[in-house]
């Protein structure tokens, strides 16, 4: 716990413990509550023995604001649908699907990657996500809102360095993707995205230190204030857990890399690809143990599954992912058949490995 709070961790998760108890309190789940209750008095009882007891006080004040945001909060309460918003993205839906791609398929995977719509999927395919571990890369997450805001950041780039353009290309992304949270409905895991987002560019224009744990707690208290409600979901829940083993873990799994020597004894400084490579697949492969031995668990206790070879999914899938979502974006934006093709190639593919690995 110590650790935690060292990291200002320990402050959003006494938060979300009061929010929790207010919640169960109302509903009147028992268990939760003497759950909930016996974490704190465990928590308070380890930083009064360490002598932390003005911590202690404030972060009693933190849970008992938590505890009151769940006693009074309503359903319904999240960042809520924007109309304008949603008439972009059905505009956006329309023009995805009337793109003359040789299969209809394409237009709708890419339909689904990019406003969350699946409902013309074929049932095979939903299929092939689910079995092979990749239910993650066709619902709106994280990734996807993070892929364009890279893709935002590029484009802003004819701006400039200058301080005036520093700080209005940071104000441009967090509405940009602040739009497109609202027009894909904010659900739990992209809206933290977002927060992610607001959080990172606001230090930026401050020109204060960007700390990824002070990111995640932010975000947490944030995310929670708005919409006390949103802890009792499964993206909520599976989204902060991710986040938690890429903030903590992750950098752990990456320093295994040999400073020196890569595990073929060449030189991680000379620049040769197959050196380059093997990073760059230790680095997928670090960054997938890190979001399943914190999402593992619950998965496996909601619905009752564990995707073996999830591994082998993210390894091939995320670059393949990244391709298709970046090259949507050119062709959406131009239109030129070339990039339609090569675009389409890259979604056919993304289906073959899925359906490949889901036959295993």
């Amino acid at each position: 716990m110590l650790c935690l709070q060292e990291e200002n961790i320990g402050r959003p998760l006494c938060f979300t413990v009061g929010i929790l108890l207010g919640l169960a309190a109302r509903d009147a789940q028992i268990w939760l509550v003497g759950t909930t209750l016996g974490f704190l008095l465990l928590y308070t009882n380890s930083s009064w023995k360490k002598g932390l007891k003005k911590e202690k006080f404030f972060l009693f004040c933190v849970f008992a604001t938590g505890l009151l945001c769940g006693l009074l909060a309503e359903e319904g309460t999240r960042l809520g649908h924007w109309a304008r918003a949603e008439a972009w993205a059905d505009h956006l839906r329309s023009y995805i699907r009337s793109l003359p791609y040789r299969d209809s398929t394409t237009n709708e995977l890419l339909c689904a990657l990019l406003t969350g719509d699946r409902s013309g999927l074929p049932h095979e395919l939903k299929n092939a996500f689910r079995q092979s571990g990749a239910s993650h890369l066709l619902a709106l997450s994280g990734m996807h809102i993070g892929i364009l805001y890279l893709g935002f950041s590029w484009v802003l780039r004819w701006a400039g360095n200058a301080p005036f353009w520093k700080k209005t290309r940071s104000v441009l992304l967090i509405m940009l993707c602040g739009v497109y949270t609202l027009a894909v409905g904010a659900g739990a895991s992209i809206v933290r995205a977002w927060l992610f987002i607001v959080l990172r560019e606001t230090a930026l224009i401050l020109e204060r230190k960007v700390r990824p744990s002070d990111i995640l707690a932010g975000a947490l208290i944030l995310q929670e204030a708005m919409d006390p409600t949103a802890v009792r979901e499964i993206g909520f829940q599976l989204s902060y857990l991710a986040m938690t083993g890429i903030v903590f873990l992750y950098p752990k799994l990456q320093k295994l890399w040999p400073e020196e020597e890569g595990f073929s004894g060449i030189s991680r400084r000379s620049n040769g690809l197959l050196s380059i490579g093997l990073h760059k697949v230790w680095d997928i492969s670090a960054l997938s143990i890190s979001c399943q031995v914190f999402t593992g668990p619950l998965a496996w206790w909601k619905f009752g599954s564990f995707p073996l070879f999830f591994l082998l999914t993210n390894l091939l899938c995320m670059p393949l992912m990244t391709l298709v979502m970046a090259g949507a974006l050119v062709a959406l934006t131009t239109r030129i058949p070339l990039l339609l093709t090569v675009n389409e190639t890259c979604c056919r593919t993304l289906i073959f490995t899925l359906e490949t690995i889901a036959s295993l």
